[in-house]
């Protein structure tokens, strides 16, 4: 059986398929908004940053991570904090995106 690969980012074990970093507003630990970190080489990425977390604001605390789907859902996983240097590091955080679907 020929492995294929996932047409939209890494198969990860355990974690589902990787769909790229992201930019995600969080508003009482829920999803309302996400931008890719994802641009063509000719864009201004740090122009990019900018506009996009500015539009993220508005909507509620931005936060960094990837986004991943896993058994037909999608997560925004947040980037862990350099602060954290324990023995015992915090768990990764996971958020569940919301999906309208036709049904």
């Amino acid at each position: 059986m020929s492995e294929e690969k996932a047409p939209y980012g890494d198969i990860q074990p355990g974690s589902g398929v990787s769909l790229g970093k992201c930019w995600a507003a969080l508003r009482n630990d829920n999803v309302v908004g996400v931008i890719s970190m994802r641009v063509p080489s000719d864009v201004d990425f740090d122009a990019y940053r900018t506009k996009a977390t500015e539009c993220l604001e508005l909507l509620g605390q931005v936060k960094a991570g990837d986004m991943v789907e896993r058994d037909g859902e999608r997560y925004f996983v947040q980037r862990p904090t350099h602060a954290n240097r324990s023995k015992k590091p915090r768990p990764v955080k996971e958020y569940l995106i919301y999906q309208p679907r036709n049904v």
